[in-house]
């Protein structure tokens, strides 16, 4: 999925429609608010980002997803095109930068790079309170000790932590966990989620799984809310 943070609506829905006609699934965010929740509900493996939103300093939210320790390929897409602005980008740690306007063919020949570098990035370790989850190696520590649980509710636990503490709908845990395309009773969810909620009872009890009625779970505890960034104001002229 491509995160594209852009305010303009004519290049937002060109790039939408262009990028998804070349197999790149786009989900679109018109404001640099919207970036940090659904990085956190984990929708995004490259983000296309503007620099000049309304509401949000383009450099400070690529600062913020290095120093939260989010890895995504970044590439900027904005009407700076100075060699200044660009030093400026790698420097808050864009992987790629590209100036409007722009050819449409080296769009997509720039993210097709970075979609193959996201896809061959193993997945970080998640911090949640006293247990560190090992997505790469698909295990769970608490501290240095290795803990036993089973399959799908570790998944089920590391797509929630990555959520840090946003809810989650309940179609994008079934698809996380059992994959995108699996048919599967929203009562085998609530079964899986009761399992890691037993599990987390006995290994970690500040941390709960919460449901919220019509959306979906997120986990409660385990000091999530740090990683929300504060507002960020625009730039001044």
């Amino acid at each position: 999925m491509i995160l594209l943070v852009e305010d303009d609506v004519a290049i937002g829905r060109a790039v939408t429609q262009g990028l998804g006609a070349q197999g790149f699934p786009v989900r679109w965010l018109r404001r640099g608010a919207d970036l940090a929740p659904a990085v956190a509900r984990g929708e995004g493996t490259v983000v296309i980002l503007d620099l000049g939103l309304p509401d949000a300093d383009g450099l400070a939210l690529c600062r913020w997803l290095r120093a939260q320790g989010h890895a995504m390929p970044v590439l900027m897409l904005t009407a700076r095109g100075a060699l200044d602005d660009r030093l400026d980008g790698f420097a808050a740690g864009a992987d790629d930068y590209l100036p409007k306007p722009f050819a449409f063919a080296e769009l997509v020949a720039r993210v097709a790079v970075l979609a193959r570098r996201a896809a061959q990035m193993p997945a970080p370790p998640l911090m949640l309170g006293p247990l560190v989850i090992d997505r790469a190696q698909a295990r769970l520590w608490r501290g240095d000790q290795p803990v036993a649980i089973e399959p799908k509710p570790l998944v089920l636990l590391a797509v929630l932590a990555a959520a840090r503490g946003a809810v989650v709908p309940r179609e994008a845990l079934i698809a996380a966990v059992w994959g995108a395309d699996a048919v599967v009773a929203d009562n085998t969810l609530d079964v899986t989620v009761s399992a890691l909620r037993r599990r987390l009872a006995e290994i970690a009890p500040g941390i709960a799984v919460r449901a919220v009625k019509r959306q979906g779970f997120c986990l409660d505890g385990g000091d999530q809310s740090a990683s929300i960034p504060p507002p960020v104001a625009p730039p001044k002229p």
